[in-house]
């Protein structure tokens, strides 16, 4: 301990003092162990940890190999001068909702080394001052768990013969922001994207007929305006071949209906939109009049009705939420709290939301409780729980509302008689405590909206046995999984240039198949808190 602890002071002393100091092998915090202005030379492939944070020197690659680890999305900012030989990866964002946070080669000197920089996955943005050089060598896109990301935040920060790969398996996208950018020649290996953003932008690409494209793979120009923006391929001539320029698209260019339109080869190189592209044998309509049919499903205002001057809800009421980690998050009670506390209706009233969610709690968890991985209160997320009956007389739960089944489908095996059971007795205590019930159907294992999904029967059926439940037993349906699958078909479908549609398994409504991002939990606490407004008012005559 005591000579690790003196070598970072040798370390730190000769950094500073203007040596450049040997580095290798993995170093967690490289500014705390030889200072945020050192500089550095690898002497053997180093990787740089999650807790990087912002490094300001120098770094000689000295025909070495960097890896940059951002801990699956941590800001890092890499702001002094890479140098030498070597290589470069970047592994940013993992999972989805983290894929867009951003790391950063900023500073105001030029980086010169020469080599490969190989963003894996996640967001990387070259953020040095306009026409500063941040890449010199090759850049590739890919190679990671999920999308890469290469933005611009200035201008002209990519030397003019840098090549670009997209190299896949999972999309590759350039992110302009509308700052001018000059490349080498464009490989197509994956499908991708290009992003011009709101500004002026000129992005020219070297003539890249010689490069041998994945010509099943597409390349999608998006925020593209006529007058103002350019992409084009070569100098002064077409840089592209026929078969090449067939495989990209423009996405809804400014002086078009909504819609992906080919794009057209001029004799100067530029791409411009040509006709319009239709869908290849879609696995479902998706004609405007469905979508908006699948819209009226979706899109509900719950929590503003249940908030507002109209609300059903009494002063002193209290709801308990039952589910699995979905409502053990908090998430969508927290939206439907929030809406309550600013609501017209509601903001002087004393509304309890009691959280009774189980990590991993399946229906056999609520109805006969659990010893741990109960909600509790802010602070204790693993206590235990009584059984349903127990607990909503101890709530004193004016309303429970029940969000169950993906566990039970998932992994848990619980049978469909089991399933159907279980909801019945809980209908049942529910009844004898004088409470009032929602029953929720699941909602998804993962996002692919065509039936396609390895749990997808399953889900299906179990939905189903939700909906008989609150048939039978008088309780308010909240149809969840119809309303998932009404989004997804609309939000979670991209057509390609040769006709085809592209699906995304997690990362629309929920960030790992199951759990919510903030769409899926605004989604989850309209369609609640609409069913909790039901069940509260008077049924109609």
């Amino acid at each position: 301990m005591f000579k690790s602890l003196a070598l970072i002071v040798v370390h730190l002393a000769a950094a500073q003092g203007g040596q450049a100091v040997d580095v290798s092998g993995e170093v967690m915090k490289p500014d705390q162990a030889y200072g945020k202005q050192a500089r550095l030379r690898l002497a053997g492939d180093t990787t740089f940890g999650w807790k990087t944070a912002t490094f300001t020197g120098d770094l000689d690659l000295n025909s070495h190999a960097l890896t940059m680890e951002t801990g699956g999305g941590n800001r890092t900012v890499f702001a002094g001068a890479i140098s030498g030989s070597g290589r470069i990866v970047w592994n940013g964002g993992g999972i989805p909702h983290m894929q867009t946070a951003p790391s950063f080669l900023g500073g105001t000197a030029p980086n010169t080394f020469r080599g490969t920089l190989t963003v894996k996955r996640g967001l990387l943005a070259l953020a040095k001052p306009p026409g500063v050089q941040a890449i010199a060598g090759e850049i590739v896109l890919g190679g990671g768990s999920n999308q890469a990301i290469l933005r611009l935040d200035a201008p002209h920060q990519i030397e003019d013969s840098t090549s670009l790969t997209l190299a896949g398996p999972h999309e590759g996208r350039l992110w302009t922001q509308g700052h001018s950018e000059t490349l080498g020649p464009l490989l197509v290996r994956a499908h991708g994207t290009i992003d011009l953003g709101e500004s002026e932008c000129t992005l020219t690409f070297a003539d890249s007929r010689s490069q041998k494209w994945d010509l099943s793979k597409t390349v999608t120009i998006r925020q593209w305006t006529r007058g103002k923006d350019k992409v084009a391929f070569g100098s002064g001539g077409p840089g592209l071949t026929a078969e090449q320029a067939a495989r990209v698209g423009f996405d809804s260019p400014s002086d078009r209906p909504a819609g992906l339109y080919r794009a057209k080869l001029l004799d100067d190189g530029q791409l411009v939109p040509d006709a319009k592209v239709a869908p290849a044998d879609p696995p479902f309509d998706m004609s405007e009049q469905a979508r908006r049919q699948r819209e009226t499903v979706f899109r509900i205002s719950g929590r503003s009705e249940l908030g507002g001057p109209n609300t059903p809800l009494k002063d002193g009421m209290t709801i308990s939420f039952f589910g699995d980690s979905i409502t053990w998050q908090n998430g969508y009670i927290e939206a439907i709290a929030q809406a309550l506390r600013t609501g017209e209706g509601t903001r002087n009233m004393k509304i309890r939301l009691v959280n009774r969610g189980v990590n991993g709690g399946g229906v056999l968890s609520l109805r006969d409780g659990v010893d741990k991985a109960a909600y509790v209160d802010a602070k204790n997320h693993n206590g235990p729980q009584a059984p349903f009956a127990r607990v909503i007389a101890t709530d004193r739960a004016d309303l429970a509302v029940v969000f169950i089944g993906i566990n039970d489908v998932w992994w848990r095996k619980t049978s469909a008689e089991d399933f159907e059971r279980a909801l019945h007795d809980l209908a049942s205590a529910a009844k004898a405590n004088r409470t009032r019930l929602v029953l929720c159907t699941l909602t998804v294992y993962r996002e692919l909206p065509t039936g396609a999904n390895p749990k997808d029967a399953g889900c299906d059926a179990f939905a189903e046995l939700t909906r008989k439940a609150a048939r039978e037993t008088g309780a308010t349906l909240v149809d969840l999984r119809k309303a998932y699958l009404a989004y997804l078909q609309n939000h979670n479908v991209e057509l390609r240039v040769d006709g085809s549609l592209a699906f995304r398994d997690m990362g629309v409504l929920t960030y790992d198949g199951v759990h919510p991002t903030q769409a899926g939990v605004e989604l989850l606490a309209d369609h609640i808190a609409a069913g909790i407004g039901r069940a509260l008012r008077p049924a109609a005559p």
